[in-house]
């Protein structure tokens, strides 16, 4: 069952990297929460310490995914969970991010004056992945889309990360 739940986390992990990508482009609580955050911005997410973490980067306004780096370098915010079920539960639409952030279940590392757009982020790109109902719960008011879900998915599942250096 472990197993089961690390590739879960692994690629819920990996569509919501794509999708800070994706959502930067017609998204605009996503356009002006990055506006707050300095160019060459990196973050990484993982599952606990150790483990492979996504990065995104900003660059000219907009994120990019370099997909999963174990011991990635030049990191200004790394995320990870203090324990793989609280993973488990954000990941798994359980919990939101804020709400995890919140009770203390993740653990940030490096420039945490951007930690709180950040987090604002990856809780928009949540709320777009998850069901209606879920996304109304973790953002707190009637949450309107600007691309489906299904749209969102099938873009993710055939964007490429990008290559070069982070």
């Amino acid at each position: 069952m472990k197993k089961l739940h690390h590739l879960i986390d692994k690629l819920i992990l990996s569509l919501i990297g794509r999708s800070f990508t994706i959502l930067t482009d017609t998204e605009p609580i996503i356009k002006r929460e990055l506006a707050y955050l300095p160019d060459e911005f990196t973050a990484a997410f993982a599952v606990e310490e150790g483990a492979p973490s996504i990065i995104v980067k900003k660059e000219n306004n907009r994120f990019k995914y370099f997909g999963y780096h174990y011991e990635p370098n030049n990191i200004d915010l790394r995320l990870y969970f203090k324990d793989e079920e609280f993973a488990y539960e954000v990941l798994g639409a359980k919990e939101g991010i804020r709400q995890a952030f919140s009770e203390h279940k993740i653990i940030l590392e490096g420039d945490l004056e951007y930690a709180v757009s950040l987090i604002y982020i990856f809780e928009v790109v949540e709320a777009y992945i998850m069901s209606e109902k879920f996304s109304e719960k973790i953002i707190g008011y009637k949450f309107k889309r600007n691309i489906s879900r299904l749209q969102l998915i099938i873009r993710a599942l055939f964007l490429y990360r990008e290559k070069g250096e982070i």
